[in-house]
């Protein structure tokens, strides 16, 4: 004990200052270590332990052992069990430790090896193997937060063989280590704390990495299948589509097929494939198959050495070696002439070319893609086409849908348009009037996204610079073209199934929108004329999701 504290005074001064240090300890261990070391110092016991409380609460788990020495002897005892592993709900009371935890008051036993009470096997075990002699015994339960025991404070004497003077913990010690082990608990409850929130501070970070980690993946994967917005223009859920196979196909080496109608961007899809892949650093090489007679065709494609016909006066390289490490687009490949077809096959099959007048192979590797307006598919009941050449090109197709079936797009499409026009011709056209805007979103393109390309860059050289597009800088079958059944609201109320109550949604959508356009948007003269509220009117419009895109 602290015998030089002969005042009461200086035993709770010094008292104050130990509980003041414990609690400005925040590493577990080290606080678990003052505490075993000062408890001995307090009790004049010559050897201590603490056990903590597993997380599972059912095991005590020995944290600290200290010795006269100050040094932490290797453990060799076990957790100890607060239930009987015959029954997992029955208390574990022959053991001294477990019945203190359950009980919450402090035990003292005087001799555990004259005291039948209690099991002390593990204790006797630890005696031999260190050939110690543990004497007296006091364990104190140590409660936490709400009075629950998190732990026990185990404090002995001992002697070994050649001194067996030892005696029992007298009543002001073992008052005193109680009193401190309730400080004590305080801290190991306050430092487990700690460590708690720091362990779910940690998980907690980890998680937040882990889903800024997935928000980059995600952001990353959103940019790869949307990347393609940079080069093509349109968000409708047909371009969205486009998209999509893009990405499943762009870093890989297989033909692509592109079809779609002329004037709808396939070789701009192209492009942006190319652009977007792995190939991206080599050229980019496109031939319209339909431009060329069979024999300027063969030649452009795959070269030719000198003299090999007439007016050959040097070699040439063809088209498909000249994409060597690139992309080569075949467009308008349905246009191919038959004869030319057999060699285009064999070069898609070996990937070698013979240019003419030679008689060697020449290796190339090439991505190829190929786009046609015209249906493959007749071609080769006609026997224009060959079979073995499309199901060769036909391993990824893509359809392109036509603009009059993906008029979402063309709002999109004319401000790109307006814009690359008014830097081309330095106009600065402000935008498109609503009755212009109206015939525009009517007029069913059958030049597609090429022909709405040349109407608005017409109408930008035709309108003063600061101006609008209006209807005078349009053709006149524009301006007379009325909404096609096969993309208008009303046109999926008849080709579509549905209840009634769909269906009269579907008309009374097309109404507000056709009044909408007869008085250029104006909200209020339309809900006037329709007899009901601009309120009703602005309700409506967002339930049909009808909406002015100027």
């Amino acid at each position: 004990m602290l015998d030089h504290l002969k005042n009461p005074l200086d035993v709770i001064s010094e008292f104050i200052d130990i509980a003041r240090s414990l609690s400005s300890e925040r590493d577990l261990g080290s606080l678990l270590n003052r505490i075993v070391a000062t408890a001995l110092q307090l009790s004049g016991a010559q050897t201590g332990r603490i056990y903590i409380l597993d997380r599972s609460r059912k095991q005590l788990v020995p944290a600290v052992s200290q010795y006269p020495d100050g040094t932490i002897v290797p453990e060799i005892l076990g957790s100890i069990a607060l239930y009987q592993e015959s029954a997992r709900e029955q208390r574990n009371n022959t053991n001294p430790l477990a019945f203190a935890s359950f009980n919450g008051q402090l035990l003292h036993i005087e001799d555990i090896y004259h005291y039948s009470g209690f099991d002390c096997q593990e204790l006797y075990h630890f005696d031999r193997h260190y050939n110690y002699k543990t004497r007296s015994l006091l364990i104190i339960p140590l409660k936490g937060s709400n009075d629950f025991v998190i732990g026990a404070l185990q404090l002995s004497n001992y002697c070994n063989y050649e001194s067996r003077k030892v005696g029992p913990f007298s009543a002001a010690a073992q008052t005193l280590a109680q009193a401190f082990a309730s400080q004590a608990a305080v801290a190991i409850d306050n430092a487990q704390l700690l460590k708690e929130n720091s362990r779910l501070i940690a998980i907690l970070d980890a998680a937040n990495r882990e889903l800024e980690e997935e928000n980059r993946r995600l952001k990353k994967r959103l940019h790869g299948e949307c990347r393609f917005n940079r080069i093509l223009v349109g968000d409708s859920s047909a371009m969205q589509r486009v998209y999509q196979l893009m990405e499943k196909v762009v870093d890989s080496d297989a033909t692509i097929f592109l079809h779609g109608e002329t004037g709808t961007g396939k070789e701009v899809i192209a492009q942006a494939i190319h652009s977007n892949s792995n190939r991206k650093m080599g050229p980019f090489i496109a031939q319209n198959c339909a431009a060329l007679p069979e024999n300027l065709l063969e030649s452009e494609l795959f070269g030719y050495r000198k003299g090999a016909f007439s007016g050959a006066d040097r070699d040439k390289k063809g088209m498909i070696q000249a994409a060597h490490e690139g992309t080569l687009f075949l467009d308008e490949i349905g246009d191919m002439p038959l004869g030319l077809q057999a060699k285009v096959l064999r070069f898609l099959q070996e990937f070698e070319i013979r240019p003419l007048g030679s008689v060697e192979s020449v290796k190339v590797n090439v991505r190829v893609i190929a786009a046609t307006h015209q249906n493959l598919e007749e071609l080769i009941r006609e026997g224009r086409f060959r079979e073995d050449l499309y199901y060769r090109l036909h391993i990824f197709p893509i359809e392109i849908e036509p603009l009059r079936r993906r008029r979402e797009d063309i709002p999109s499409l004319m401000k790109f348009f307006l814009d690359k026009y008014n830097n081309s011709y330095d106009k600065k056209v402000q935008g498109v009037s609503p009755a212009a805007m109206d015939a525009l979103m009517r007029y069913d393109y059958p030049g597609n996204v090429r022909e709405l390309s040349n109407l608005i860059e017409r109408a930008v050289l035709i309108c003063d610079p600061g101006g609008y597009l209006s209807v005078e800088h349009f053709s006149f079958k524009v301006l007379c073209a009325k909404e096609s059944i096969e993309g208008g609201i009303l046109g999926r109320v008849l080709d579509g199934a549905g209840a009634l109550k769909e269906s009269m949604a579907h008309v009374e959508a097309e109404l507000i929108e056709k009044r909408l356009r007869r008085y250029q948007w104006n909200q209020t003269k339309t809900a006037k004329d329709l007899g009901i509220s601009r309120r009703s009117l602005i309700d409506k419009m967002q339930r049909y999701k009808i909406q002015n895109y100027y």
